[in-house]
């Protein structure tokens, strides 16, 4: 699997997401992977089924305002990477109840196995940091989304 940072620096971005519904922002985020070549159109309704029907079994929204959505498919070889802005939230079930203001949705492969939740793991330590979220909202470009993400090293972030 590839390290923490070549999966960020290759994500979408997409800021200002304005959709009510939590399911839609997240198919919106896999059509702009479809747009951005990053995802074969013929696989895009396989991406989002896998990705609704690992969150209906239990929702990857956590606190603070950050949920990180995933399926495992065979349409992707490599981790593929979504991180989507939504500035007036969206409710998604976090278990704190708050509205969900950054989305990082990924598509798994296969074949790596289980090698995507060390992957989530640093991912999830990074976000609970103040900073990190407040700088990923404050952005208006993707580079500074991905640099909010990249600043905050964590231990064990080339698994």
């Amino acid at each position: 699997m590839a390290i923490f940072e070549e999966v960020i620096s290759k994500s979408l971005v997409r800021l200002g997401l304005t959709d009510p519904d939590g399911e839609q922002v997240l198919k919106d985020l896999i059509d702009a992977a479809v747009d951005e070549g990053m995802l074969p159109e013929r696989h895009r309704d396989e991406a989002v089924q896998v990705v609704l029907k690992r969150e209906r079994s239990a929702s990857t929204a956590l606190p603070d305002g950050i949920a990180l959505p995933h399926g495992r498919t065979e349409c992707v070889d490599e981790l593929v990477c979504m991180i989507g802005v939504h500035p007036q939230g969206v409710a998604f079930g976090a278990p704190d109840g708050k509205p969900t203001h950054i989305f990082v949705l990924l598509l798994v492969p296969v074949k790596i196995g289980s090698g995507h939740i060390h992957f989530l793991a640093n991912l999830s330590q990074r976000l609970m940091e103040r900073a990190v979220c407040e700088s990923i909202l404050a952005a208006t470009t993707r580079e500074a989304v991905l640099q909010a993400v990249l600043c905050c090293p964590v231990d064990g972030e080339n698994r």
